[in-house]
């Protein structure tokens, strides 16, 4: 089956975002007096699980919001300047000359925007669903299932990308087709149906002979 609809995780998919996440979560750490943690240990972490999870787990109910509004703060300066992951772009327009659709959801805030159009990528999605949208967050399959319903869009056609188990599950929980990009060979794909160490081996996916 040729693949139609290409759902986009942004973070460690699309963008190579997570140096600045290390280092936005060091600054968070010493700014309120928690010991800093290895950042392989720590990226790892987060690729595994999520940054939400590491700071429930590490900080008191009563402080979480505050110290987490305090990391979205710190990440939305580190982010000013990024760099796509090898092939995103050549990906994306590839997906569109065969006639395909890309779509984006991130858990990122309204900031994807600017950092989409700083590198020339916000012209190839049709809709992008950010954390503003309030969707619940991955493995939920709520904004997945809302893309499909709005875009009419085939499930067996739609892949959900992403690099972690979280979008994999998301994914997989809206009955769509999912691929796995092993940036880091965790080897964490959940089953997915299909499994990419470039991004640019996901074209052949919506090849039409």
């Amino acid at each position: 089956m040729v693949l139609q609809n290409a759902i986009w995780d942004f973070d460690g998919t699309l963008a190579d975002t997570y140096p600045g996440i290390l280092a936005s979560l060091q600054k968070t750490l010493q700014d309120f007096n928690y010991p800093i943690q290895d950042a392989s240990e720590l990226y790892r972490f987060i690729k595994l699980h999520s940054v939400k999870e590491y700071w429930h787990q590490l900080v008191p109910d009563e402080n979480y919001e505050k110290i987490y509004q305090y990391f979205q703060q710190v990440d939305h300066q580190m982010q000013k300047q990024i760099s796509l992951l090898p092939h995103a772009q050549m990906t994306l327009q590839k997906i569109v000359d065969h006639g395909g659709h890309n779509y984006l959801w991130t858990h990122r805030d309204n900031l994807v925007w600017q950092l989409l159009d700083q590198n020339n990528i916000g012209q190839y999605f049709e809709d992008v669903i950010t954390s503003q949208d309030e969707f619940a967050r991955k493995p939920d399959p709520a904004a997945i299932n809302s893309l499909v319903a709005k875009h009419n869009l085939l499930p067996v056609q739609t892949a959900m990308i992403g690099d972690r188990s979280l979008d994999i599950q998301a994914g997989q929980n809206a009955n769509v087709q999912t691929i796995y990009y092993d940036v880091d060979q965790f080897h964490d794909d959940h089953q997915a149906s299909y499994i990419v160490q470039d991004l640019q081996e996901i074209v052949t996916l919506f090849e039409k002979d």
